[in-house]
């Protein structure tokens, strides 16, 4: 279902674009999933939303390595029911995941074991890049709730990267999904280049760079 939200970017010519990403947020609610996309898309602060779909869309182009690639971010307002698969279809198809919390909210770091868990039972994770975001790096130390020990602990445990960034004022928001992006670009490099070297093509085939990386579902 597609969002209201920035309509403009569904208009865009993507011709130019080298490769496509889809890009999952999962976490509780209210740890500022949405409010962390509308500052890195739209570049506003969005206190309070209201989402009135479960899956919230958005696009957006960027420019890395010298060429295009467009990012699609599925944004999952609701808790996804276990027993749903048909609410898991994106996770399947989607090239990264990015888990979100917040400082001041423990259930929601307590609930990233519970969301990882949940996709491990149904997805090959291994196939996917992720990331870990604890948002509301902008208060101030008597309002976090979380500490940074519990933070690193939990990151190493799931062996997932964690970067603390702030929907309010943008900090490391930018540079944490790029990072995302260029392991998704690796990736995809990495596997296009096994297949080649594992096809029967004639050793007098060039390969068209253009086309490397195209393994990235679209839906």
């Amino acid at each position: 279902m597609k969002s209201d939200i920035n309509q403009e970017e569904y208009l865009e010519d993507y011709s130019d674009v080298k490769d496509y990403f889809n890009i999952v947020l999962i976490g509780d609610s209210s740890v500022g999933k949405t409010s962390i996309l509308e500052k890195y898309i739209n570049n506003i602060f969005l206190q309070e939303f209201n989402n009135k779909n479960s899956i919230e869309i958005y696009k957006k182009k960027i420019f890395l390595y010298t060429s295009f690639y467009k990012l699609k971010f599925w944004d999952i307002t609701q808790f996804i029911r276990k027993n749903d698969v048909s609410e898991l279809h994106m996770f399947y198809n989607c090239d990264g995941i990015i888990f979100v919390s917040s400082y001041d909210n423990k259930t929601s770091l307590d609930n990233i074991n519970t969301w990882y868990q949940l996709l491990i039972e149904y997805i090959d994770l291994s196939t996917k890049e992720m990331i870990w975001l604890v948002n509301k790096n902008d208060l101030i130390n008597d309002n976090k709730i979380l500490t940074d020990e519990q933070i690193e602990k939990k990151s190493k445990d799931l062996l997932l990267d964690f970067f603390e960034v702030s929907a309010k004022t943008g900090d490391n928001i930018e540079y944490s999904i790029k990072s995302l992006v260029k392991k998704l670009i690796k990736r995809c490099s990495d596997n296009s280049f096994d297949n080649f070297d594992k096809s029967t093509q004639d050793s007098n085939d060039i390969i068209d760079n253009n086309h490397l990386g195209k393994k990235c579902a679209i839906f």
